[in-house]
């Protein structure tokens, strides 16, 4: 699947609830967190070195068993996780090594996210491509 595909997808459900409500995004985003923890990031890699810093509350992401997986408490920070972690891991392996923090811009999730939020979002961008770097294909 296409990087931008997958992005205009997200970006296209976030305008859509927007018109409807800006409290839309906030819960669809707590539902999105709520699916991310059914299949989370194993406790054992909850560490320091797989921790998003800049968020509020702990987030931690890896690469584990071929695919990236995360995990948080706070159902915010779950959910735009959820939302990294689908993108990423749809896309072949060489494409999402291609990935860069631009294309993340596009789903405009800076808009509606606080100034904390979109550290935690763009911080965890970053540690998922530095993290692909040492994935063998």
């Amino acid at each position: 699947m296409k990087l931008d595909i997958k992005i205009n997808e997200y970006k296209n459900n976030i305008e859509a609830l927007q018109a409807v409500e800006s409290l839309e995004v906030y819960r669809w985003l707590i539902s999105l967190g709520e699916k991310l923890n059914k299949d989370p990031l194993s406790e054992i890699k909850r560490v320091e070195k797989n921790k998003v810093k800049s968020c509020q509350f702990d987030l931690f992401v890896d690469y584990e068993n071929g695919r990236f997986k995360a995990w948080s408490k706070a159902m915010i920070a779950a959910g735009y996780a959820y939302v990294l972690i689908d993108i990423f891991n749809s896309l072949p392996l060489e494409e999402a090594k291609k990935t860069t923090l631009e294309d993340f811009k596009k789903i405009k999730m800076d808009e509606l996210l606080t100034m904390n939020r979109k550290t935690g979002f763009y911080e965890m961008i970053e540690i998922m491509i530095r993290k692909l770097k040492n994935v063998e294909n």
